[in-house]
């Protein structure tokens, strides 16, 4: 999954962009979660609505607990569809199944950090069936929003390479927004040219409404990653990638990987606007580093508008038609 040149990953634009796709461009994450969410709210069982992770008083949401647990899963397992689970400052050695619509809030991207020691295999591509270690998955839901943390890769990247793939945040057949979040070092450091390692990566089964995919991805920072910061594939698959800072680990060599700072392809769609997008070289010839990168998209080649571009091998990329069976990752 390089650039125009590129080994893509295993895993068009509409003419009219629906109403609610164009609001998700400039709203938060909150706002998003009500507009993505069930139609009808869902009733609450047990009084307990907002569920806090260490949450202490100095933490101006203190008073909004209304229980406390020891880790982010036993909250989300207790939370009730649209109920909200908000995290205190600390680094939580973790990964996160989230599989009902709830918001997922962080002290900020400074102060809550989901760091793993190591991972495991927690998913699937739903086009290869190739296992996937996602820290933060959100599988097969719609209306949840995850915002103010940092989700770090360092710790667990040194205890295995390439397989299951690794990801960051994961929106597997789901729909809802990132928010002013930082995923960083989702890198294998013995094994830099794995292909199958992404910041952000939105997937659906192209099975219909229940399998299909519609993320707001807005003002979040991407960095240190292996093969590509965001990624958006398969039909049914829709994305607005705003305002976010995506940076590539800079040039790169025979044996790494040829990055690219946002894609969308295999038949996804989106919209990438008011992004800075920079540090995505790959100094062999044979395959080419994008900031963007439009591969195989669906119908179309989606849309990019008022992106910042600085120091990519090439910043806008469009390349191949129709899904390719040698994709690892499609």
């Amino acid at each position: 999954m390089g650039g125009a040149k590129v080994a893509p990953p295993t895993f068009p634009w509409e003419a009219t962009v629906s109403a609610n796709l164009k609001i998700l461009a400039a709203v938060s994450a909150t706002a998003a979660l009500i507009l993505l969410g069930p139609a009808v709210a869902l009733a609450d069982t047990d009084g307990i609505t907002v569920h806090c992770v260490l949450v202490t008083v100095l933490d101006p949401r203190f008073s909004s607990c209304d229980d406390q647990h020891p880790t982010i899963q036993d909250a989300v397992n207790h939370a009730e569809a649209e109920e909200s689970v908000l995290v205190g400052a600390g680094t939580y050695p973790e990964q996160v199944t989230i599989v009902r619509p709830l918001l997922l809030e962080g002290a900020g991207a400074t102060f809550t950090t989901i760091k793993p020691g190591t991972v495991t295999s927690n998913t699937s591509s739903l086009f290869s069936g190739a296992p996937i270690a996602a820290i933060v998955l959100v599988d097969g839901t719609a209306g949840v929003a995850v915002t103010d943390l940092t989700v770090d890769g360092s710790a667990a990247a040194s205890t295995f390479a390439c397989s299951p793939g690794y990801v960051g945040i994961f929106y597997r057949a789901s729909s809802g927004a990132i928010e002013d979040t930082h995923v960083t070092n989702v890198f294998h450091p013995l094994a830099p040219g794995c292909q199958t390692v992404l910041g952000i990566f939105v997937q659906s089964g192209n099975g219909g409404p229940g399998l299909n995919s519609n993320v707001a991805i807005l003002n979040n920072v991407v960095d240190f990653y292996g093969k590509n910061g965001i990624t958006a594939d398969e039909p049914g698959t829709f994305v607005t990638v705003t305002s976010n800072m995506v940076t590539g680990r800079g040039a790169t060599g025979l044996g790494d990987a040829a990055q690219n700072g946002v894609q969308i392809g295999f038949g996804a769609r989106g919209l990438v606007s008011g992004n800075t997008i920079s540090a995505h070289d790959y100094v062999p010839t044979d395959f080419v580093a994008c900031g963007l990168l439009f591969f195989r998209a669906g119908g179309g080649l989606g849309r990019a508008k008022s992106n910042t571009f600085v120091a990519n091998e090439q910043n806008i990329c469009t390349a191949g038609a129709g899904p390719s069976p040698h994709s690892p990752f499609n």
